[in-house]
Formats: C-alpha cells, structure tokens, sequence
C-alpha cells in the first residue's frame, strides 16, 4: 500500500487530489489539475466520489466550483465505521471458514494390523469413560481378530469405556460366550434374518465400517460428525426397537 490513505479505501489519484486540497484550500478544480499533475477527467471524477465519502465540499464562487478537503480527523471516523462494520461480519465469515473446514476423510485399513491401528484409535479417543455404538455385531471381530479381540475388551474395561451393541438373536447359536460376558456393555437383539457380517462402529464424530469378510479384512473409517450423526440416529431407532437382553429368550 504506497499511501496510508488507500487503507479507508481510497484510490491513488483520489489521495492526491484529496491532499492537494489540503494544502491548496479552497480552491478550482483548475488549481487542483495543475498541482496534481492529473488528467482533467481523472481528477473531476475524484472529486466528485471524495464528496460521496464526505472528503470534500464544493461551493459556487462567482459561478465557478470551488473544492475543499474537509478536516482530516474524519478519516479515523471513517476507519472506525469500518472496523465496526467488520467487527458485525467477521463472525459470520469465520461460520463460512468452520464450515468449508468441516469436510468429510475416509481411510481404509487392511489386514488384521491396519484394523488394529483404527482399534486402538477408538480406545484412545474414549479412555476417559467414552461410549461408542455398535450393530450389525455378529462374532466375527472376535474370530477375525484371535488373542486380540481379548486384549482389546481388557482394554475397554480398564478405561471404563461404555458400549451398546445391537445384535442378531443367532449369536446364541454362532458364539455364546459373547453374551454376558463384557463390562460395561449394554445388549439388545434383533431378530436372527436380520445378521449382517459388517460391525458399524460410531463413537465421536466417526463411523467405522469394518468388513470381516473380505481378504483381507477392511476397516473403512469416515470423519464426518455430519454424518456420525446420522448414523447415532439411525442407531438409536433400532435400539428402540430392538429386545433388551432382560426380555430375550434364546
């Protein structure tokens, strides 16, 4: 910026006819030309959006326009109209910044170690007592994962971490042992034509796919609170619906 004047918005020929006037006074537009070194247009057309800004007055002496600047404080009125102008906007573009931000990541894991990665992920993030939501269980995480699958429920016990599951009612014939058995751990049950080989796994603002059966094994993680949400809602309806553990009969 070559003048402190363009910072309230002025163009550079504006700020030198503006500070012609100050030192000429009240005086034509021929004056202002001359000293200016401005083609006559140019200058008029200055003149005339400094008197819009309230920079400049004109009054007719003996028929002819004379200019004056007006007193120099008004340009820190016109800076603090800006600022608290700005102040009102800035608010709203940060909104618009928070939202452009607010972009959805996928990130696939493969094998049994990339799964494991996005485990311990979830372990981490809930270890202060956290809850995560799961359905579509069916015994496959504890057979996939081997040995694992133990540490990992040791893991969710020692950090106090709270779960939900939402699960097929032909767990009791594929693996018995999984009911009862976890702390923590809230279960209610669908019915057994509605098992589904993929866990969905929602804690915070991520949900996790994990495809037991493909092979490799895949975890497909998607950030997104967006669209946590919307599967936390699509959870909690089936959780409605489905039987709770005290009501089962298997």
């Amino acid at each position: 910026m070559s003048n402190p004047l363009e910072a309230i918005g002025l163009t550079d020929s504006e700020c030198k006819v503006y500070e012609t006037l100050l030192e000429l006074g009240n005086t034509g537009a021929g004056a202002i030309i001359k000293k200016a070194e401005l083609h006559r247009a140019t200058v008029y057309d200055c003149l005339k959006r400094l008197m819009e800004k309230g920079l400049v007055s004109s009054v007719f002496v003996g028929g002819i326009s004379n200019y004056q600047a007006t007193d120099p404080d008004i340009l820190l009125k016109i800076l603090d109209e800006k600022a608290s102008r700005l102040k009102k906007v800035v608010p709203e573009l940060r909104n618009k910044q928070l939202r452009g931000k607010v972009k959805q990541e996928v990130s696939v894991y493969r094998g049994t170690k990339g799964i494991r990665t996005i485990l311990e992920n979830i372990i981490e993030e809930l270890k202060n007592g956290g809850e995560y939501i799961d359905f579509g269980v069916s015994g496959l995480f504890k057979s996939v994962m081997g040995y694992y699958w133990i540490q990992w429920q040791n893991k969710k016990e020692k950090y106090n971490i709270r779960a939900r599951l939402i699960i097929d009612s032909g767990i009791i014939k594929r693996d018995p042992s999984l009911i009862g058995n976890l702390k923590n751990t809230r279960y209610r049950f669908v019915e057994e034509n509605y098992y589904s080989p993929t866990d969905t796994i929602i804690y915070n603002d991520k949900v996790v796919l994990f495809i037991w059966t493909a092979t490799p094994p895949i975890a497909i993680l998607i950030k997104n609170k967006e669209n946590a949400d919307g599967y936390r809602n699509h959870f909690e309806l089936l959780w409605k619906k489905a039987i709770p553990k005290n009501r089962f009969k298997s």
